[in-house]
This record gives C-alpha cells, sequence and structure tokens, in this order.
C-alpha cells in the first residue's frame, strides 16, 4: 500500500511539472526584441515604426518612420528615443519603458514623460504592452514585428 502511494505520489508530481511548462513560461531571450517593429493599438501612435537596438548594454528603441498624426509630426522626430528601456521582470514578462509624444512639454509642467508597460510575448512577432495589472497577452495594443 505504501509503494502505491508512493507511485501515485510522483506521477501527481510529474505531471503538475509536465503542465506547468507551457511555452508562455519557458525563459525569453530580451534579444527578440532587436529589430523593426510597428505600433499598433492606439489611434495617435498607430503605424510609427521603430528599431530597437542595444545602447550600452541597454535595449533603446528609435524612431525609424512617423505616421500622419498632427501632434507625431510636431513633437516626435525621427531617430527621437520611443522605448527608452526595457528590462525583465520574470522569465517570460517584461518592462517596457515609453517615452511620451512632447515629453519635453511634458517635463515643463514636472508631469511624467514616460509609461511603463507590462509586455509579453504573444507570439515571435507580436509583443503585447498592458499598463497595472492587466494581462499583456490579451492586449489590443501591441508592437508588430516587421
Amino acid at each position: 500500500m505504501d509503494r502505491l502511494k508512493s507511485l501515485l505520489w510522483i506521477l501527481l508530481v510529474s505531471g503538475l511539472i509536465l503542465v506547468g511548462c507551457t511555452p508562455r513560461t519557458a525563459l525569453k531571450s530580451d534579444e527578440l526584441f532587436i529589430g523593426k517593429w510597428e505600433l499598433v493599438g492606439r489611434s495617435m501612435l498607430d503605424g510609427i515604426q521603430i528599431q530597437i537596438e542595444r545602447e550600452d548594454a541597454k535595449l533603446v528603441g528609435r524612431v525609424i518612420k512617423r505616421n500622419d498624426n498632427k501632434y507625431v509630426q510636431l513633437f516626435l522626430d525621427s531617430n527621437a528615443v520611443l522605448v527608452s528601456g526595457i528590462t525583465r521582470s520574470s522569465d517570460f514578462q517584461f518592462k517596457l519603458t515609453e517615452n511620451k509624444v512632447a515629453k519635453e512639454l511634458f517635463s515643463t509642467y514636472d508631469l511624467s514623460g514616460s509609461q511603463e508597460f507590462n509586455v509579453e510575448f504573444i507570439d515571435s512577432k507580436t509583443i503585447g504592452l498592458a499598463k497595472g495589472n492587466l494581462n499583456p497577452q490579451k492586449s489590443a495594443i501591441v508592437y508588430k514585428k516587421l
């Protein structure tokens, strides 16, 4: 009987390990961020393209193509830093700091010129961004890899 209990215990633990190891929880490399991305899901930023590269051991995204929004045209220059940093928060989650359009104007009035998002890879060419406790996997705000 003790042998049967031990066998059941081993099977239960093995099953939990197999179920818990899904692709979502697999370790994601921050190297996956490097490349060209298009912003989708926010009317003002839709269509902006950025190039994320490693600068001084830090991931930084610079604007390579602006959209036609009048505020983007007025306040966001080509080559401006839009993503000022990406840091790991778990094996598969990251924190992305995005500068606001007209960051300098916000700074003039002592307002935050950036916002932080929780980020997860939805697939190899899409990352979801969410604020607070929202799920990035279900977010309408995404970066699409080009």
